[in-house]
């Protein structure tokens, strides 16, 4: 009995003195940030401020370089332009993984968080999918899905009602995507029971809230049993990911039975028969079902979530500054001349691409999802980066940096015109990443935004009421959104 009471406390005092060391990383390396418990990290405060803001906290008190445990993974947070140039650009070969995510299946992983040649793999199969000949193509889809905003724009307007234009959009974003990328015929726009739309507004709203996610970050080998017990959650209707999983196995077994004839060239079909057009120097493997159904995923829950927010920002930028809505309108008319939005002419607004740029900056909707890990040891400006270290850009505090930003806070389109672009210092705006792991869908996403705010300014203007916000709650759940949502009225426009 005596010998294993002796047996025990020696195991606690060996496990205190691993903690300890396991927890003072930071101090061995010289880096600072704040003090973690030996329990939980820095995971208590995360929780309880919100990462997003943990990380803004934690910025302006350490500076641009700084330590922090999410839980029991230790996390160095950079908003310094120079070593992030080196880490996502530079350096890239060194930093070709992007940090796990705590809830990331093993074996079902998509662009997104695929790493290594598998990641160059599918970055050289998807990547097709987003060229300009493939975006012109894509544009009468997007546009047809615009009408029916408008539509629903012009019911609100009739009304006479403040409504939640980031719920509209969210609709738009989701029936696009499926579209484009897929060819699902979703009807979220029409239709709120819209099973599509259920099931990925459930997701996200499960994402804020869950308490899996923390105890994973605490404890990571709990992500082994999250997984097991997920398709029994699904027999209990409480699991939206399985749910959508099974709809993109649907698509992807009729492809199949359709075979190379298929008239859609989307982003399923790219990865089901990659060398359906011959063009290829060298022939692509095909996707297997779990790989393209993981893919989808991505393209999915990423295509809906952040256009839909930058839109939403943008609007409430809209509503609230009108010399900003009153010039973009006035650009819409010159390029229009109140006819039919084209390809050719959307992709040639600058003031447009000014306004949009600097929503980007103040409201980088990927602040938390610039991401890294190193494979072998790196030092940068006097800083020791480990081998196995996790990287996370601090892209919300590098946007708001008043060394690179003057008045940061404040919105001011001014600063990407022509002549003050080039002031801008390299890699202080990275509101889609950099480097060769930059957003894929970076101008599917831009030529979306510009037809759907195109098309509505022809006809409408935002205005604010005494329900919109003047300064925006955000929220981070994966990409940073508008908590509240954007809450505003239309009115029609007299002369176009």
């Amino acid at each position: 009995m005596v010998f294993l009471v002796v047996l025990v406390l020696a195991a606690a005092f060996l496990g205190y003195i691993y903690l300890k060391w396991h927890f003072s990383v930071f101090k061995r390396l010289a880096i600072p940030g704040p003090e973690p418990s030996i329990i939980s990290g820095n995971l208590m405060y995360i929780l309880r401020k919100g990462h997003l803001q943990a990380m803004v906290t934690w910025g302006k008190k350490y500076g641009r370089v700084f330590g922090y445990f999410e839980g029991w993974s230790p996390v160095i947070a950079v908003s310094d332009p120079d070593i992030l140039r080196e880490i996502l650009v530079k350096d890239f070969n060194n930093y070709r993984s992007r940090k796990p995510f705590p809830l990331a299946p093993r074996k079902a992983l998509g662009l997104f968080l695929e790493n290594g040649d598998q990641w160059k793999r599918s970055r050289t199969s998807l990547t097709p999918a987003f060229s300009s000949g493939k975006l012109r193509h894509m544009f009468a889809t997007i546009n047809n899905s615009v009408d029916h905003l408008v539509a629903n724009t012009e019911h609100k307007c009739e009304k006479e009602e403040t409504y939640d234009a980031y719920s509209l959009f969210q609709s738009l974003t989701l029936d696009v995507i499926g579209r484009c990328a897929f060819g699902l015929q979703t009807n979220a726009q029409t239709d709120e029971d819209d099973d599509f739309l259920k099931n990925i507004r459930f997701l996200f709203d499960g994402l804020s809230k869950t308490c899996i996610q923390p105890l994973v970050m605490l404890m990571p080998f709990l992500s082994y049993f999250v997984f097991a017990l997920k398709n029994i959650v699904f027999l209990f209707g409480m699991n939206p990911v399985v749910w959508l999983k099974n709809q993109m196995k649907d698509v992807v077994k009729i492809r199949k039975e359709i075979g190379y004839d298929n008239v859609n060239t989307d982003l399923v079909q790219l990865m089901v028969f990659p060398n359906a057009d011959g063009k290829s120097r060298r022939k692509i493997r095909p996707m297997t079902e779990r790989e393209v159904v993981a893919q989808s995923m991505t393209f999915l829950l990423a295509g809906y979530e952040t256009t839909s927010a930058v839109l939403a920002f943008l609007t409430h930028v809209l509503a609230t500054n009108d010399g900003v809505q009153d010039r973009l309108c006035e650009e819409i008319d010159e390029t229009f001349k109140g006819k039919e939005v084209t390809y050719e002419k959307v992709n040639n607004m600058p003031y447009f691409d000014m306004v949009l740029d600097e929503v980007c900056r103040l409201y980088p909707t990927a602040s938390l999802v610039v991401t890294r890990k190193a494979d072998k040891t790196r030092k940068y400006a006097g800083y020791t980066f480990p081998s196995g270290m996790s990287i996370q850009a601090n892209v919300w505090s590098l946007h708001r940096d008043e060394e690179f930003w003057e008045n940061a806070e404040e919105f001011n389109a001014e600063r990407f015109s022509p002549e003050n672009k080039e002031k801008i210092v390299p890699y202080s705006f990275l509101p889609f990443g950099a480097g060769p792991r930059m957003c894929i869908g970076q101008r599917f996403a831009i030529l979306e935004i510009k037809i759907a705010i195109s098309r509505i300014l022809q006809n409408f203007t935002f205005t604010k009421t005494n329900e919109t916000e003047d300064s925006l709650t955000i929220i981070a759940r994966g990409a940073v959104v508008p908590r509240d949502g954007v809450n505003l009225r239309v009115h029609r426009r007299h002369s176009i």
